[in-house]
């Protein structure tokens, strides 16, 4: 009787959500596109004729622009990108928007709608000829970093081996390149579908459909019209090394957590079961990968219980010269009983 209780559950509880899902796809639909700017602010980088631009969006409930933020706005401009900020936040601290005047070309702050994409949407819509740039990079605040040199990184995203590229990717439902740091080079700005894909954005209130049309849809979209759509970290590398240190002999050092974490580790990936990279497999992608970026949402929330998450601090130190006192100063402001 329970398990027919629970089937019956998990039934109407699945039901819900597609009938959610559908109604806030359709409820996108009857929203105007115009663009959903409160204000704007002009900085000192000129947006016209520039050649590599990249939007950038922030959310912070009191407004604020922390430095972990402005170290990842001052590295995209001294870099070469014209950068462009979208603020999702409620309210906008005025003395931070003065502190990023200088390394920026435009800063909005608009209404909280369609989440990312959404911002990364009235962002793109202010550059005056998309087709013109040699690369448009979109990415987030949900990042710390860069742990390494910005420049050396970007000159990794070859665009003679990939038209777009990403940092890590992921197979969660269906390919998809992880959104948070995307590189788009001339050929697909040059798409009319690419353009299509932002300007006949809706303006969607729920994040699972967001992620599955926009997120996973814009990598199928490019996938389809035939782009050679690249990640940094491979995901089959980093799963050739989760097969190796679980068939390697414990290590002197080894522990029943982490055991049992590279135990169950191994049977999803037998199972071909889809991992997010910048979780499960954050400690090799920074130490020995010099990936540029560790996940806000790990060291604040880590959702999936990585064993000895603690250790970020040193792993960090050991891989990058990156001012830990940027990330201990977010999560003084945002942790929420919880130390790590």
């Amino acid at each position: 009787m329970a398990q027919i209780l629970s089937r019956f559950r998990s039934s109407v509880i699945k039901t819900w959500r597609a009938l959610h899902d559908r109604l806030s796809w359709w409820g996108g639909a009857l929203r105007s596109r115009a663009p959903r700017i409160r204000r704007r602010w002009t900085g000192t980088r000129a947006l016209a004729g520039a050649e590599r631009v990249a939007v950038v969006v922030h959310y912070s409930s009191r407004g604020g622009f922390l430095r972990y933020f402005r170290y990842l706005v001052e590295h995209l401009d001294q870099s070469g990108f014209t950068v462009i900020i979208v603020s999702n936040s409620p309210k906008i601290d005025l003395a931070g928007i003065d502190a990023l005047l200088p390394h920026c070309a435009l800063i909005l702050h608009r209404r909280n709608i369609g989440y990312d994409f959404g911002a990364w949407r009235d962002g793109i819509v202010q550059i005056p000829d998309l087709a013109a740039l040699s690369q448009l990079l979109i990415t987030n605040d949900s990042i710390f970093g860069p742990l390494q040199d910005l420049g050396q990184v970007l000159r990794r995203f070859d665009p003679a081996q990939g038209d777009v590229w990403g940092v890590t990717e992921s197979y969660d439902t269906r390919y998809h390149l992880q959104s948070y740091f995307l590189l788009f080079h001339n050929p697909v700005l040059r798409s009319a579908k690419f353009r299509d894909f932002w300007q006949k954005m809706r303006y969607v209130e729920n994040k699972r459909v967001v992620i599955f049309k926009y997120e996973i849809g814009l990598s199928q979209l490019l996938v389809k019209q035939g782009f050679r759509l690249r990640a940094l970290h491979p995901y089959r590398l980093l799963i050739e090394v989760v097969m190796e240190q679980s068939l390697a002999k414990a290590p002197p050092d080894s522990h029943p957590l982490r055991d049992g974490f590279l135990a169950n580790l191994l049977q999803q990936v037998v199972h071909g079961n889809p991992l997010n990279p910048t979780h499960y497999f954050w400690e090799y992608l920074v130490v020995d990968l010099g990936c540029p970026f560790i996940k806000r949402d790990l060291l604040e929330k880590n959702p999936v219980g990585i064993p000895f998450l603690s250790n970020w601090r040193h792993a960090i130190a050991q891989a990058s010269d990156y001012p830990i006192e940027l990330i201990e100063e977010y999560l003084q402001e945002a942790s929420r009983n919880r130390v790590f």
